[in-house]
C-alpha cells in the first residue's frame, strides 16, 4: 500500500511540474507575440566612440525617426516648394528624393526647396543616413501637383 500512496505523489508531482512547464511557455510565447509597432522605422547600432550628454544619442541602439510635414497646399508644377521635415532625430543625415529623376536634395535646416518641372505625379521618399546605414521613413507613392493657376490679363479700369 505504501508502494502505491508513493508512486501517487509522484505522479500528481509530475503532472503539476508539467502543468508549470507549459504555462511558463505559453508566458513567454505570449510575451513575444506583443503589438507590432509601425512607427519604429529603424534601429541603428551606435559604437560609442564619444561621450554623449544626450540620452538619444548615447544608447546603444538609436531609433531614427523623422516624418514629413503635411500640409493643404499642393505643390504647383513650375512653382517653388518647400518640404519640411518634423520629428526627425539628432545625429542622422535626412535627404528627399523628389522621383523626377535628379539626385536626392539634402534637408537644409529642416527644409528642401524644390520645383517640379511638369504637371504629372511624382513618387516622394524620405531618406536617413546614420553610421553608414540608409533607411526609408516615409514614402509618398503618388504626389499629384496641383493645377497651374492661370491668370487672366487685367485689362485697364475706367471709371465715368
Amino acid at each position: 500500500m505504501t508502494k502505491s500512496k508513493g508512486l501517487n505523489r509522484e505522479t500528481i508531482l509530475l503532472v503539476v511540474v508539467a502543468v508549470f512547464g507549459l504555462a511558463g511557455l505559453a508566458v513567454l510565447q505570449f510575451a513575444q507575440k506583443g503589438p507590432s509597432d509601425s512607427d519604429d522605422k529603424a534601429l541603428v547600432q551606435t559604437e560609442n566612440k564619444q561621450v554623449s550628454s544626450d540620452a538619444q544619442t548615447a544608447a546603444p541602439f538609436q531609433k531614427i525617426t523623422g516624418k514629413l510635414l503635411e500640409t493643404d497646399k499642393l505643390p504647383e508644377a513650375g512653382q517653388p516648394f518647400k518640404f519640411y521635415l518634423i520629428e526627425s532625430t539628432t545625429g542622422p543625415s535626412y535627404e528627399l528624393d523628389l522621383g523626377d529623376g535628379k539626385p536626392r536634395r539634402p534637408f537644409v535646416n529642416g527644409e528642401v526647396d524644390c520645383i517640379f518641372p511638369e504637371q504629372k505625379s511624382f513618387p516622394v521618399t524620405l531618406y536617413a543616413r546614420y553610421e553608414g546605414q540608409e533607411v526609408v521613413l516615409q514614402k509618398i507613392s503618388q504626389l499629384v501637383l496641383a493645377h497651374k493657376k492661370k491668370t487672366n490679363p487685367v485689362g485697364t479700369v475706367v471709371d465715368y
